[in-house]
């Protein structure tokens, strides 16, 4: 079965919920709490993964995973920024590219071997040229600022291997965030 363009949105924004939930239930099982309980209180109720904390660490790894789920919420906040810049509120697209930013970093503290693309193509190549067209409030520049990082993801992702990731502007939105 082929999934519909909305389809495999909807999919992409519930793997994406689904690594946040993941990453913090992680985060808290990591620390040994969850809702102020404790070790022996959560053994208890069986839920709780039973690991010492090296392989309770190596878990968390492995439910966060490299770089892909850095990379679906980098989607999400590219298409959540852009559609903000469209509608003129430059406030919500400039939230989307520092979340944006934020994602491609904590990807980069799991899996370093990208960072070298991912500074001169991402991070200090097209990324700070678009944010400072959100800065200037500037449409027909974002416009253009958005087609080079565009560019500049899919050539990162061609240094990386993957070429057939091939990055296209938003069509479909994602959330009902309303202009201003």
């Amino acid at each position: 079965m082929q999934l519909s363009g909305t389809q495999r949105l909807a999919a992409a924004g519930v793997a994406l919920a689904a690594a946040g939930i993941a990453l913090g239930w992680g985060l808290a099982l990591a620390q040994g709490h969850v809702h102020g309980h404790t070790h022996a209180e959560q053994d208890k109720g069986g839920w709780y993964l039973k690991l010492g904390p090296d392989a309770r660490a190596r878990a968390i790894e492995r439910q966060l995973r490299g770089f892909p789920t850095a990379m679906a919420e980098v989607s999400y906040r590219y298409t959540e920024m852009y559609f903000g810049g469209l509608d003129g509120n430059w406030d919500y697209a400039a939230h989307m590219a520092e979340e944006m930013r934020a994602a491609f970093t904590a990807g980069l503290e799991r899996r370093p071997k990208h960072r070298k693309s991912a500074d001169s193509l991402f991070l200090k190549g097209a990324l700070p040229p678009l944010e400072e067209a959100i800065r200037k409030k500037d449409l027909e520049l974002f416009r253009q600022r958005v087609e080079t990082l565009r560019g500049a993801c899919t050539a990162c992702h061609a240094a990386e291997g993957a070429p057939y990731i091939r990055i296209a502007l938003p069509v479909t939105r994602l959330n009902p965030i309303a202009a201003p």
